[in-house]
């Protein structure tokens, strides 16, 4: 672990990891997870040119793009593209890296991602994006960087709800400003019927209720919010 948490590539290219691939002792991690966690370049290339696969799963399902892109680590998930790594696997909730940078607010990571040619658009099990993602998180950052690269902005997930829904519910005015820059639709209703601002009013988010406002969404609906 020391040699590890140090970047001790010298001892890990002197390791026989080609014999026992990323094993960690002790965890459900690998060698390649915890690596690609912390943005040990190093280490994952020295695990690479040791044969050891850099795609593998660990016991909670993650690849080490998952924990690379949750942590913000762009060099480590260039290193992991470079060695021929997936970067949109799913885990076993069906969330791909992509979605953890959007979780995160990790904008460079997001970008870096889709440069790679990771999917920025996929929807996971609950029918969300990373766009809605990072509005119901606030994640300003990364929704720009989202609007920058095309991404949907109006998918509605199993509840009927865009990302503008999600960013009005938890008073995400400068999510909501974001959105509305790059074109989101802001008046859309979900399968009760509520459009953003109802959720904002109904929530008591006035910062959100006049940044709907300003952008020329409907305002609440007093016969929906009834």
């Amino acid at each position: 672990l020391e040699h590890w948490a140090a970047g001790d590539v010298d001892f890990l290219e002197g390791a026989e990891l080609a014999g026992a691939p990323g094993e960690f002792a002790g965890g459900e991690g690998r060698l390649e997870h915890f690596a690609a966690a912390k943005g040990h370049v190093a280490t994952l290339q020295a695990l690479a040119r040791a044969g050891v696969p850099l795609g593998e799963r660990d016991g909670g399902g993650f690849t080490p793009a998952h924990h690379a892109a949750a942590n913000g680590h762009t060099p480590a998930l260039k290193t992991l593209a470079r060695a021929g790594a997936p970067l949109g696997e799913r885990d076993s909730r069906g969330r791909a890296p992509v979605r953890w940078a959007a979780v995160e607010g990790h904008a460079a990571a997001l970008e870096a991602l889709a440069r790679l040619g990771a999917p920025i658009g996929e929807l996971d099990n609950t029918g969300s994006t990373p766009v809605h993602l990072a509005a119901y998180n606030g994640r300003t950052a990364a929704l720009e960087a989202l609007v920058r690269l095309g991404a949907p902005l109006g998918v509605r997930d199993a509840d009927g709800r865009t990302p503008a829904h999600w960013a009005a519910l938890n008073g995400h005015a400068a999510a909501l400003e974001a959105l509305a820059r790059g074109g989101a639709p802001l008046g859309e209703r979900n399968a009760d019927g509520r459009t953003p601002a109802d959720l904002a009013a109904l929530s008591g988010h006035a910062a959100a209720l006049e940044t709907l406002a300003r952008a020329g969404a409907p305002l609440a609906d007093r016969e929906a919010a009834g």
